[in-house]
């Protein structure tokens, strides 16, 4: 054989073994630079499980390398620890830390996961959480660990798509979302709590919501979350859930029902041909952005209390027709405030100018709006530039603390201005007046005949929501 050849197939040979060599180095080679991620079959490993007794349970899920090469997670624990309920499983190994576990390019590991948990015990949280916490290459990363503490009803992502009674005898938890379908009604009884998790909404859509709610017994919607923050209570920390949001409803009501620590504690957006909600003897207490929103809504409210919230108790908006009878708005929220906390406009700013939306009618009638700013009333309206006529909205022997006056007919009639109320703790969520308050005895007659505690009105009728005592 030519010695030239034997050369070339010598040359040949050795560039091969130098690529399966050079390819076979970076294989094994671990990336490092902090780009690197991983991703997971599903952030939230949720045990729906409703059990009936001490019970375990099993669920897994898949840690994948989408990256160009081995990487290296340097730990993947528990973020409680061993006081964690929760139980983890890595490559065979049950334990709560686990250190310097590789994966190799394009490959993935099962991580198990088990829950022991008596949800008969009243002193658990209605839901368990932790986390499990990933670091690699200094990057963080989480699947977060939830399961039921205690013996309830659980909605999680759920649609309601026919009428539909809920029982009072368990609590009532959402988890994420709870919607009632389009021509269907959900009835909640007197007696029932309602507990949102984080972010969770009840959603009304193009539906009904009936609350029936009694003086003794007034549904309470509320918060998950029953141990105390590090800085505060449970109870006192707004925004822990949604709210109630109504789209297009049909008729609803909601009666004698206490709302409290959500973002919005009620918003309604649009309203649907003649249907109207029904508000009577609502407490709305601590929401982060409002107590109430309305967009084009039609609303009665009566003998309502829309109490302290991050910014406002009501933003009344952008038309349809509403009336308020005997409303209390106050608003000594405790943390930074910098808005009113009424605000009644009729247009909104889109990318195409401004858009007016005018109110068939809007109606306040023996309503205090009163809080912890110099200026907590705005109306802001272009009703009179555009049409020329004064916009239908009024104010009927209402107290308002306002920096600007209230002095025009068109809006206001018997009208009282920056006078204190003297809420007894509005701190503490308490707006009740006592007999001194300037409001006794100054609002119009009217049909009301009892207050939201069930008092008597006299026939003087105090403003608010409240009767003197």
């Amino acid at each position: 054989m030519n010695i030239y050849k034997v050369r070339n197939i010598i040359i040949y040979f050795l560039f091969c073994f130098l690529i399966a060599f050079t390819s076979q180095c970076r294989k094994q080679e671990i990336l490092t630079h902090s780009n690197v991620t991983l991703s997971f079959s599903s952030d939230t490993i949720l045990f729906d499980t409703l059990f009936t007794t001490i019970g375990s349970t099993t669920k897994y899920f898949k840690v994948y390398n989408s990256n160009n090469g081995k990487i290296n997670i340097s730990s993947i624990h528990l973020a409680q620890g061993t006081n964690s309920p929760f139980r983890i499983n890595v490559n065979g190994d049950a334990g709560v830390l686990f250190e310097n576990i590789e994966i190799e390019e394009n490959d993935s590991i099962f991580i198990f996961v088990e829950v022991t948990i008596d949800p008969n015990n009243t002193n658990n949280p209605l839901i368990v959480e932790d986390s499990i916490i990933f670091l690699t290459n200094n990057n963080l990363q989480k699947v977060v660990l939830n399961a039921w503490g205690q013996d309830a009803y659980f909605h999680v992502n759920e649609i309601i798509t026919q009428n539909e009674t809920w029982n009072n005898d368990k609590p009532h938890v959402i988890y994420n979302y709870c919607a009632v379908d389009s021509a269907n009604s959900l009835t909640i009884p007197a007696g029932t709590t309602v507990h949102g998790h984080a972010n969770a909404t009840l959603i009304v859509y193009k539906s009904s919501l009936l609350v029936n709610g009694t003086l003794g017994s007034p549904v309470i919607f509320k918060q998950d979350r029953m141990e105390d923050y590090l800085l505060y209570d449970a109870d006192s920390t707004a925004g822990q859930w949604r709210g109630i949001y109504f789209y297009e409803p049909l008729n609803s009501k909601i009666e004698y029902a206490e709302i409290k620590n959500a973002t919005i504690g009620i918003q309604i957006d649009t309203a649907a041909f003649n249907n109207k909600i029904k508000l009577s003897n609502v407490k709305v207490h601590n929401s982060l952005f409002a107590g109430i929103l309305t967009q084009g809504a039609n609303l009665s409210a009566v003998n309502c209390l829309f109490g302290n919230s991050g910014q406002y108790s009501a933003f009344v908006s952008i038309g349809g027709d509403v009336k308020f009878q005997h409303c209390t708005f106050g608003n000594y929220f405790q943390g930074q405030r910098n808005s009113s906390l009424f605000v009644f406009k009729d247009f909104y700013e889109s990318n195409a100018g401004f858009q007016y939306r005018p109110f068939i009618n809007a109606e306040f009638h023996n309503c205090i709006v009163y809080g912890s700013n110099d200026n907590e009333f705005i109306m802001d309206t272009l009703g009179r530039s555009i049409t020329s006529e004064a916009p239908n909205v009024h104010f009927t022997n209402t107290l308002i603390k306002s920096e600007d006056p209230i002095n025009n007919p068109d809006f206001f009639t018997n009208c009282f201005l920056n006078d204190d109320p003297e809420f007894l703790q509005p701190n503490e969520w308490i707006f009740n007046i006592p007999i001194s308050s300037f409001s006794v005895d100054k609002g119009a007659l009217s049909n009301i005949i009892i207050d939201i505690d069930g008092n008597t009105r006299t026939n003087g009728n105090d403003l608010g929501c409240y009767e003197a005592f």
